[in-house]
């Protein structure tokens, strides 16, 4: 069960992976667009460097990595959020200053406030406890609440994305964007519920949340097999 729980995640990586770059390499010109694909791309790699790290160190190594949290992996899991970020800032703004419809700003403030106060109501039930917690060191409880933070900072740009994409006129357009805001969604409930199920001595190898990291990879791969598509 441990070699199944920790070598999933690494192909579902893998496949984001290669989707992604497969999506960078169909731009012919290096412009913003191919520039913001590219960051997503290192983002998701670092993602499966950390992977391939947690892995090794818990199979290979025989580590406790509750006892070793955090570790080298989880320092290139929050790493990541740097490129996805300026990948999703980059494709905002080049948008804005190529003149595409932008759509309503009311839409943006209601997907601000909608995820937003959903985070906060998770915080509430699920974060506080976890801050709570006295065994937990202060670097393990900042990288633990890094994680859900930076996920919902990854969701807002990439549905605000998915809306701008979606006022071009064919649904097509948006659909890498769909695919992609999904897949940081997974991602943020799986970290906000893996925080809880620690928290709670709940959480072990194979473990039903795992899977929400899994669909993330792939959703977000969906993503890069449709932008490829959209360049063919």
């Amino acid at each position: 069960m441990k070699i199944f729980s920790d070598g999933l995640p690494v192909i579902c990586a893998l496949v984001a992976s290669l989707s992604l770059f497969s999506a960078f390499k169909g731009f012919k010109e290096f412009d913003f667009v191919k520039m913001a694909w590219m960051l997503i791309f290192i983002g998701i790699t670092a993602d499966l460097i950390a992977e391939t790290i947690y892995g090794v160190l818990e199979v290979g190594f025989k580590m406790n990595m509750d006892e070793t949290y955090p570790s080298i992996a989880d320092y290139f899991w929050c790493g990541a959020y740097i490129f996805f970020l300026t990948g999703l800032a980059m494709m905002f703004f080049g948008y804005k200053n190529s003149g595409f419809p932008m759509g309503k700003i009311i839409m943006y403030i209601l997907i601000i406030i909608v995820c937003l106060g959903l985070f906060c109501l998770v915080l509430f039930l699920l974060l506080i406890p976890y801050l709570k917690d006295a065994s937990s060191t202060p670097l393990a409880k900042f990288i633990s609440l890094f994680y859900p933070i930076g996920d919902m900072l990854c969701v807002i740009p990439a549905i605000i994305l998915m809306y701008i994409t979606s006022l071009l006129g064919k649904g097509a357009l948006s659909r890498p964007w769909r695919f992609l805001a999904i897949g940081f969604i997974c991602f943020t409930l799986a970290d906000m519920i893996y925080l809880y199920l620690v928290n709670a001595k709940l959480y072990g190898n194979g473990n039903f949340v795992d899977l929400a990291w899994h669909s993330g990879y792939l959703l977000i791969a969906l993503s890069g097999i449709y932008q490829k598509e959209l360049l063919e």
